[in-house]
């Protein structure tokens, strides 16, 4: 297929480019700083340099392709990057008649709060994640009110390691027998099978381990 990344220079967007090009999609990564993939180059994946809050340069990026993948993000600071960016995205896919749309959120974001731990819901997020989950709440409602062929992914909290390929997937809401972290290269599997699966098609979908 043919795939454009968003936020393909974070932890997971570098994971999903790399696994994107092992499946021989045609990727093109929508970055800011070429630099930071650098050593992922290959003649299979374009580049396109440019800022996701930039209409004209989503536009480009999204023209012409069959998928969307995005995992920007902005760390834990304040920020309304995911809900603006992610509002070109879907407005350009629109205008572009490009249909299937996956994107990173959080488990906790929504009606999945229920999933986290103790700990984790009631210092962690209102202390030192509120700000990047009310950009996450905002990102996901976007998406639902767009018509596209959405999936929105939530996962715990994203570590390195390995694709190991053995994961839950389709949690269900205060489902307690999940843990609290995954590896971004599971993840990245789990999003780009999205790209050839409709069974969370319009849906956000809870994976971890």
């Amino acid at each position: 297929m043919k795939v454009v990344i968003f936020g393909s220079s974070g932890g997971t967007g570098r994971e999903l480019l790399k696994q994107a090009l092992g499946r021989e999609h045609q990727v093109i990564a929508f970055v800011r700083n070429p630099d930071k993939i650098a050593d992922i180059k290959t003649s299979s994946m374009g580049i396109i340099v440019g800022d996701v809050l930039d209409p004209q340069a989503v536009e480009n990026a999204v023209s012409e392709q069959d998928a969307v993948i995005s995992a920007i993000g902005s760390g834990a600071k304040r920020s309304t990057l995911r809900e603006e960016g992610t509002r070109n995205i879907l407005e350009c896919m629109e205008k572009k008649e490009v249909r299937r749309f996956v994107s990173l959120s959080s488990m906790g974001v929504g009606d999945s709060r229920s999933n986290l731990g103790f700990i984790t819901k009631y210092i962690i997020v209102p202390i030192f994640l509120r700000h990047a989950f009310a950009d996450h709440e905002k990102q996901e409602s976007a998406i639902r009110l767009s018509s596209l062929d959405w999936t929105i992914v939530r996962p715990p909290r994203l570590k390195d390691g390995p694709c190991i390929g053995k994961y839950k997937h389709g949690i269900q809401i205060g489902e307690r027998e999940i843990q609290g972290k995954i590896s971004r290269a599971d993840v990245a599997d789990f999003m780009l099978n999205q790209l050839t699966e409709d069974t969370y098609l319009r849906q956000e979908v809870g994976i971890s381990y």
